[in-house]
């Protein structure tokens, strides 16, 4: 039984640090904000897992977390030096598992719509119907979903009178929404609670857009695209900009970093080398053949794990000292900022990781531009490479949209016919220092994010059913 409990608790580690990263990459986590908490069995006095304070949840590790007993005992504490307190949501967890001994999870996240929708409503509790996703919460689909709001307090502890009240009111409530702050999302397991937090966030997201100007003259309807997927290199940043200032940075640092990292960062770059020379055939000496091997794999611009893992180490120091700067088009943050106001999602595809990714927005030469992009993927988590169409469902799926309800924007052929196989619509964009495209290759094509064609907002589409271009220019095709 010690044994069995001991798996548990390591598979629900890696599945809330897993939960928070997704988290975060949709807004929901920023700042170092949001919890979550899982119980460690299902008996009465069974610990629970909590998440700490102050830790960015995308850096968020299995071992980062507390086991703490219903006595509220430290059974379990982190061993990173940096990790120095519990969440301060561990109040209104133990509060919530007391009441509700039918809850096994429960995630806390700090959405946009959390706040809107919640300071929106004057009542004690938020009422929705005739919305599919209901249901991943539990509710009936032509029933009611009935969520309780309180009002915030200046700690998490004061909270807990709200919350038990709430609960007594509403004993089957699936969520708790906090005015001012966010939500506290309950489910019978930690992914159940994954899955009701993603639902609830995409009936708020619902419900507020509901409230925009003018909502009530548009007609929704289920067609067009959702979400804008952009590549990096050639489509939202120059070329030049990776080869000749990003390759040399990392080429030119690897040398020092490993003389001066830390030394578990680079057993784990040390050891990722040596699992994809074992993948490609090669020897491995050691962590002296890093160095080497990295420079090597940059000339021939491999797009391994290994490499763009350890290139993001590297560039992340380069731009936390001001040394470098993400280069962007001149239109990239207008079309972020034009995507998101007619209220798309934007995401990033790109064989650089994906901590790589969020570093070259946060410090690029036209400000800081992660609040427009609510995703992230590499190969890595889109579980192959970007010229196979698997690569474009599996986004798909971890975007909760249909493959039809994503517009993919790339300078690569073959990486907009992988896309194209997959169910979602591609643009090729021509920018100066791209490679050539053939002739009658089949795709709409732009020479600017903002010429990109895509079809009106699902809530921006006339009653009168004519379909208007969101587009300030019409784009080329071949």
């Amino acid at each position: 039984a010690n044994f069995a409990q001991l798996e548990e608790e390591r598979e629900l580690r890696r599945t809330i640090a897993s939960c928070l990263r997704s988290f975060f990459n949709f807004g929901w986590c920023l700042g170092s904000s949001g919890a979550m908490s899982a119980r460690v069995g299902a008996a009465p006095s069974a610990p629970m897992l909590v998440t700490p304070s102050g830790v960015p949840k995308e850096l968020l590790s299995d071992d980062d977390l507390y086991l703490i007993s219903m006595t509220r005992e430290h059974l379990k504490v982190p061993t990173n030096s940096k990790v120095t307190k519990v969440s301060d949501s561990a109040d209104v967890f133990d509060a919530i598992y007391k009441q509700r001994p039918d809850v096994g999870a429960i995630c806390h996240i700090h959405s946009v719509a959390c706040v809107l929708v919640a300071s929106q409503e004057p009542g004690s509790v938020l009422r929705a119907r005739d919305i599919e996703m209901i249901k991943g919460l539990g509710v009936a689909g032509d029933a009611v979903l009935e969520i309780p709001i309180v009002d915030n307090k200046p700690t998490e502890q004061e909270l807990v009178p709200s919350f038990l009240e709430a609960l007594k009111a509403y004993p089957h409530a699936p969520a708790i929404l906090v005015r001012d702050h966010g939500a506290y999302v309950l489910g019978k397991t930690a992914e159940k609670a994954k899955i009701a937090t993603e639902c609830l966030a995409f009936v708020l997201d619902v419900l507020q857009r509901r409230e925009e100007p003018g909502a009530k003259r548009r007609r929704h309807v289920a067609s067009g695209p959702h979400v804008v997927l952009l590549d990096v290199e050639g489509t939202t940043t120059p070329i030049t900009f990776v080869k000749d200032r990003l390759f040399p940075y990392a080429a030119s640092s690897v040398g020092p970093w490993l003389k001066s990292g830390k030394p578990e960062d680079i057993a784990k770059v040390s050891a990722a080398f040596a699992a994809q020379c074992r993948d490609d055939g090669a020897a491995f000496s050691g962590n002296g053949e890093v160095e080497a091997l990295t420079k090597e794999w940059i000339v021939k611009d491999r797009k391994v794990p290994a490499l763009k893992n350890l290139q993001g180490i590297l560039w992340r120091a380069g731009y936390e000292q001001g040394e470098l700067k993400g280069a962007m088009y001149d239109d990239t943050p207008d079309a972020l900022a034009r995507w998101t106001a007619e209220g798309r999602r934007v995401a990033i595809f790109s064989s650089g990781s994906r901590e790589a990714q969020q570093l070259i927005y946060k410090y690029s030469d036209k400000g800081d531009l992660t609040g427009y992009l609510s995703a992230y993927f590499d190969p890595t988590s889109a579980m192959a490479p970007k010229q196979e169409a698997s690569a474009y469902v599996q986004i798909a799926l971890s975007l909760g949209i249909q493959p039809s309800e994503g517009h993919f924007c790339t300078d690569i052929l073959g990486e907009a016919k992988a896309a194209r196989e997959a169910g979602w619509k591609a643009t090729l964009l021509l920018r100066a220092g791209n490679a050539p495209l053939p002739a009658d290759h089949g795709f709409p094509i732009a020479s600017s994010l903002l010429d990109v064609e895509i079809e009106a907002p699902v809530h921006d589409r006339p009653a009168c059913g004519a379909v208007q271009s969101s587009a300030a220019h019409t784009s080329r095709t071949e």
